[in-house]
C-alpha cells in the first residue's frame, strides 16, 4: 500500500474525533518507526505497517487522546510514559520545568507538589542535579511516576501525600501544576480531556483556585531562605493566584501563546 493512501485512510477515521492535522502523521511515525521529516520520502509501507497505522487510528477514534494511544509523550526531550490515571503534560508544564531548573543549583532540595506522570521531577533530577522530592495524592499516579523516573534514570523521592500533608523538611525550590479546572466547566470539555483524563487531576474546586489557596498558605513554612515557588495557573487566573501569595516577591510570566500562565514567587526579606 502506497503510504498516502493510508494516511488518508487514518485523516478518514479521525473525521469524528477533535484531532488537529498532524495527527496522521504522528500515527504514522509511531508505526512506521520514523521522523516526520521521513515521511515524504516513503513510497509504498507493508501490509503490516499500514494494519498497525489503522489499529492506532481505530483506538483514537475512540476519543482516547492521542499520547494514550501511544502510551508516551515527549516532555522537554525525556520520554514519559502517559495513561488514564495521569493528565499528559502540555507545553507550557515544560516551561514550568524548564524555568525552575534554571533557578537550581546542584545539590539543591526541589519539591513537585502534584507530580503526576512525574515529567517535571524528571526533568529537574536530570537537567539541575537537584535533590528532587515529588509527591501525588494518587497511588495510581505515583506508580507511572516512579515507572518514569527509572526509565529515564532520574533520581527522585517519591512521596503519598496530599499536597504538604506528608512532606518533611525544607525546600529551595518548590514547583507545582495543581488541579485548576472550576468544577462546573469540566462536563463542558473536551471529551478526550473529561473521559480520559483523570478527574482527580483537573477538579479545582468552585473557582479553579482551592489548591493555590493551600499553597500559598502553607509554602512558606516549607522554603529555605530565599526558596521560590512556581505554579502552573490555568488561562486567566494568574493574577488571582498572585494576589494570594501575600509575604511573596511575585512575577507573573506569559508562556509561548503570549498567556499569563506561570507566576515566580519568591519570599520577601530573605537573601
Amino acid at each position: 500500500m502506497k503510504l498516502k493512501a493510508a494516511l488518508d485512510l487514518v485523516r478518514g477515521m479521525l473525521s469524528g474525533v477533535a484531532a488537529d492535522g498532524s495527527e496522521s502523521d504522528w500515527i504514522a511515525c509511531e508505526a512506521l518507526g520514523k521522523r516526520r521529516g521521513e515521511l515524504g520520502l516513503i513510497g509504498d509501507i507493508s501490509d503490516t505497517d499500514a494494519e498497525k497505522m489503522l489499529s492506532l487510528a481505530r483506538e483514537r477514534a475512540t476519543g482516547k487522546p492521542l499520547w494514550q494511544v501511544f502510551g508516551y509523550t515527549d516532555f522537554a526531550g525525556y520520554r514519559i510514559e502517559v495513561d488514564e490515571n495521569v493528565l499528559c503534560p502540555r507545553p507550557e508544564t515544560e516551561e514550568l520545568a524548564q524555568m525552575a531548573a534554571s533557578l537550581c543549583r546542584r545539590g539543591d532540595s526541589v519539591l513537585d507538589l502534584c507530580t503526576g506522570s512525574g515529567c517535571i521531577a524528571v526533568y529537574l533530577a536530570k537537567e539541575s542535579g537537584a535533590c528532587v522530592t515529588a509527591c501525588d495524592l494518587s497511588e495510581k499516579a505515583l506508580e507511572v511516576a516512579e515507572r518514569n523516573a527509572r526509565n529515564n534514570a532520574a533520581d527522585v523521592k517519591f512521596v503519598l501525600s496530599d499536597l504538604f500533608g506528608s512532606i518533611d523538611g525544607k525546600f529551595r525550590l518548590i514547583a507545582s501544576n495543581p488541579p485548576y479546572i472550576p468544577s462546573a466547566d469540566i462536563d463542558g470539555l473536551d471529551s478526550e480531556v473529561k473521559d480520559h483524563e483523570p478527574r482527580m487531576a483537573l477538579d479545582g474546586g468552585r473557582d479553579g483556585l482551592d489548591f493555590y489557596r493551600r499553597i500559598a498558605a502553607e509554602a512558606p513554612s516549607y522554603l529555605e531562605d530565599g526558596g521560590y515557588l512556581l505554579l502552573e495557573t490555568g488561562d486567566g487566573q494568574a493574577e488571582a493566584v498572585a494576589a494570594m501569595l501575600r509575604g511573596f516577591r511575585t512575577k507573573i510570566v506569559r508562556d509561548l501563546e503570549g498567556k499569563e500562565r506561570m507566576i515566580a514567587a519568591r519570599l520577601c526579606g530573605r537573601n
